[in-house]
């Protein structure tokens, strides 16, 4: 094969990331609104339950796709937006779900 282990493990890498339910939808609706809480991101039913996109944006945000940000408000407030590397990715994703959808 191409030596690209695709299965769970504690240290997941960027590329492991990508594959998982959700992920280049979150990472091209952040690329779109640029910042968002996770309630946003929950509205848009993207995975479907809460746990399930906390470990999402979590193995986004360790895999250096993401910036967590926690505001000091009660309830505290979260903000999510790309780093640099993934707008990259997400500009890429974005590309490549146009193509894709061409009609030839």
């Amino acid at each position: 094969m191409w030596g690209i282990c695709l299965t769970r493990t504690r240290t997941e890498s960027p590329f492991n990331e990508l594959f998982r339910k959700g992920a280049p939808e979150v990472l091209i609706y952040l690329l779109m609104v640029e910042r968002a809480r996770y309630g946003d991101i929950r509205r848009q039913k993207f995975v479907v339950g809460d746990r399930s996109l906390s470990r999402l944006l979590k193995g986004l945000q360790s895999g250096g796709l993401i910036a967590r940000e926690a505001l000091p408000t009660y309830p505290i407030s979260t903000n999510y937006s790309l780093t640099n590397k993934g707008k990259e990715v997400a500009e890429l994703l974005k590309s490549l779900k146009a193509l894709l959808s061409k009609k030839e």
